[in-house]
């Protein structure tokens, strides 16, 4: 309106270079006018009458300048109406219609105005709106959001973290609602109003929560997934380990063959060929022998194919244990002879009992390989000439068979291993075996329902004991 004021002012001033040419002019009129005009109006002075005509015109013509000044600030002032109704107009569209959600609060707190934004992020009637104190809402004070929204009353610019806040909706929900609070002040400073922005991220973190679940989901299907490939390559291992004992036991099968057979093939063939071409000039003693070389030679082979047999058919299960009564001791004494007539008498075989073997029932079958195995081993590691003892006693209503000799003994390190297949001690030398002996034992004794254990010291001897439970006397 200041331009208005001014275009008036301007209108009402009267210049003074007018009116003093308006008297100029009454003055050299009243010089030349006729004396019966100047005797009429004998009574005014003629340079009056000029000024006052002067004044006249003067002002006749500032009532149309101030006329036309009138009507073209009424023109403006309805044109500054007009715009400012437009502007209030287009602001109050742009504060309803926004996607954001606005909030002006009074200095106090107290909700003052909200667009439809807030109206559908909230859920609340104008009327609550209206009610809503932002410094008093107990889920503000609760969250702490409120400490840094009192910041924006003071005068500052606060950026609020989204935080929980309960919604009236059916069925109720908690959002993530955060925003950007900011006061209004005039031109002396005072605060006048406080406005907010929300932002809902309840989406985002509705988002991050299912990424949260999907990642954890995959984390236990990559576990499982591990854990079966763990459980895959233990198996895999297991397998190729088997493999190994495999190619080991059929390395270990064809060392024993070529040893433990060929041996005996060549006494025997050795034998028969002599026989064959100079039985006419051999004398009987030499006949007799040769035979027995290949009657020792064909045994100990069909023994050792014995023991291979036995023992395969005890690792596929063919094998049961069938306990009968046996007279414990006789059977004992039947091996023990077995094993000296075998051996040639190369170490004496003591037997000592200690206890009533009466009525006990074993399966002899596997009783005989379990001794037999371990007074041929015994008789076979020892010195000639030392004893081998083979001590019977009982314990409980089981029987315990223990057979110790003062031999080579076993190695700390074959310990582990000494009752795999094939397998002989690091300190046997040439001495001729299988690595059988002793798996046959532990499955005979398994069988049973029995154990095997070994004590030993290399160069000192070894005792082998042999529980068999389920005796009954």
């Amino acid at each position: 309106m200041a331009p208005e004021l001014m275009k008036q002012r301007s209108c009402l001033r009267i210049p003074v270079t007018s009116l003093l040419a308006v008297a100029a002019t009454g003055m050299a009129e009243e010089s030349s006018a006729p004396r019966g005009v100047m005797a009429a109006s004998a009574g005014w002075p003629a340079a009056l009458w000029g000024v006052l005509f002067g004044l006249l015109v003067v002002w006749g013509l500032r009532l149309r300048r101030i006329a036309r000044c009138q009507a073209l600030a009424a023109a403006e002032l309805a044109d500054a109406h007009k715009t400012a109704r437009a502007s209030e107009q287009r602001w109050k569209l742009l504060f309803e219609q926004s996607p954001l959600s606005v909030q002006i609060f009074d200095p106090d707190g107290q909700t003052k105005r909200f667009n439809d934004s807030w109206r559908k992020l909230f859920r609340l009637t104008d009327e609550q709106g209206l009610a809503f104190n932002v410094l008093q809402a107990p889920d503000l004070i609760e969250s702490g959001a409120v400490n840094l929204i009192r910041k924006a009353f003071e005068g500052e610019v606060v950026q609020v973290p989204p935080v929980p806040f309960p919604v009236a909706t059916d069925p109720p929900e908690v959002r993530w609602i955060g925003g950007l609070v900011y006061p209004l002040k005039d031109a002396a400073g005072e605060i006048i109003e406080v406005v907010v922005i929300h932002h809902d991220i309840t989406e985002m973190k509705r988002a991050e929560q299912a990424m949260l679940e999907i990642n954890e989901t995959l984390e236990k299907k990559v576990e499982q997934r591990t854990g079966e490939l763990q459980v895959a390559r233990a198996e895999l291992e297991r397998a190729l380990e088997h493999e190994r004992e495999l190619g080991e036991l059929k390395s270990r099968f064809v060392t024993m063959v070529s040893h433990e057979f060929r041996t005996p093939l060549g006494i025997i063939m050795s034998a028969v060929e002599l026989v064959r071409h100079y039985s006419e000039r051999l004398p009987g003693e030499e006949k007799e022998r040769l035979l027995l070389e290949i009657h020792t030679s064909t045994k100990h082979m069909g023994d050792l194919m014995e023991q291979v047999l036995l023992l395969g058919r005890a690792e596929a299960g063919k094998v049961s244990c069938h306990p009968q009564p046996i007279d414990l001791e006789k059977a004992v004494g039947r091996v023990v002879a077995q094993t000296e007539a075998s051996s040639g008498g190369k170490c004496p075989i003591v037997v000592a009992t200690d206890g009533d073997f009466d009525h006990v029932s074993l399966d002899e079958a596997l009783l005989r390989h379990i001794l037999f195995n371990l007074l041929g081993n015994a008789v076979k590691y020892s010195p000639e000439d030392s004893v081998v003892t083979l001590r019977l006693s009982r314990r409980g209503s089981g029987v315990r068979i223990e057979v110790i000799d003062r031999g080579i003994g076993i190695p700390e390190k074959d310990l582990p291993h000494l009752f795999e297949t094939f397998h002989r001690c690091s300190n046997v030398g040439e001495i001729p075996g299988t690595g059988l002996g002793l798996v046959i034992v532990k499955r005979c004794a398994e069988l049973h329902g029995g154990t095997v254990e070994v004590e030993s010291e290399p160069g000192q001897g070894t005792t082998f004991t042999v529980d068999l439970p389920g005796a009954h006397g």
